[in-house]
This record gives C-alpha cells, structure tokens and sequence, in this order.
C-alpha cells in the first residue's frame, strides 16, 4: 500500500468546479467588454457629428441655408468633392474606423438609426438642430441663439 493516495472526487463536482470558474471569468469580462463598445460609440458618434457641423457650415455658404436633411448633405459632400478642387475629404475629421466616408454621416455607429436634424430658415437667425438618436449629443439649437454650432459636449 501507497503512502500516497490519489484523491477521489466526484466527476459531477470537478465539472461544476470547472463550470463556475468559466461562469466566473465571463462575469468579470462582458461588462468590459460593454464599456468599450459603449465608448467607442460614443466617440465615433461625435466625430460624425462634428462632420455634420462642418458640413452644415459649407452648405450655408453655398446655399444661403442650412440642409434640411443629412441626405441632402451626403448629396452636396459628394457632388463638391468630384467637382470642386478646393474640397478635400480631408475638411472632415477622420473616423475611429477609418477614412471619411459621405455616407458615414446617415446613421448612428451604434444603432445604426439616422440622425435627426431640424433646419429652421424662417427666423433672423437660421438655426438647425442635428440630434444623435442613441443620446451622445447634439449640434446646434433651435432656441438659443448663442449655441447655433455648437456641440452639446463642448459646454
């Protein structure tokens, strides 16, 4: 007889044993995993934004009022980058995911819904209101003079 004695255990109780300590591993992980996503998007969805602001302001430039649409700037970035030399993508800031692309612009990184945008020409002062659909921010407003172009974030 062996002074040394394997230890018996139940196969049923090591597999829990395993089980819990992998249950374990994705409770600490999967929330880091969530804040990262979330704060990606949340980046990625103000540099957009900022995108529309510099959109926003060539168009008035050009047209004497703000785009009542983000379609209608996508439309107005696209046509002044194939016709205009002094257009360069390069106005716009780069995304997190790569190059300026027009059609980064149409919709939220995270749940890929529109931005919605409300132009108004009618007052002294045209004013527009481009909101972000998953609640990151906006651009502009609609009832206080002094924050026309400005980003909700940047107060």
């Amino acid at each position: 007889m062996s002074v040394y004695q394997q230890a018996k255990g139940s196969i049923v109780l090591k597999t829990i044993i395993v089980l819990l300590v992998g249950v374990l591993i994705w409770v600490l992980y999967e929330p880091y995993q969530v804040r990262e996503r979330e704060e990606y998007c949340k980046k990625e969805s103000r540099i957009r934004l900022q995108n529309i602001r510099t959109a926003q302001l060539r168009y008035i430039e050009n047209h004497g009022r703000y785009a009542d649409s983000i379609a209608t700037l996508v439309d107005f970035i696209k046509q002044s980058l194939a016709s205009d030399t002094t257009w360069s993508a390069s106005m716009f800031k780069p995304l997190l995911s790569g190059a300026f692309v027009p059609e980064s612009l149409l919709n939220s990184p995270k749940s890929w819904k529109p931005y919605a945008i409300t132009a108004v020409d009618t007052t002294a002062i045209k004013k527009y209101l481009v909101e972000d659909p998953d609640g990151y921010g906006s651009i502009g407003s609609l009832t206080d003079d002094s924050k026309i172009n400005k980003a909700s974030w940047e107060d």
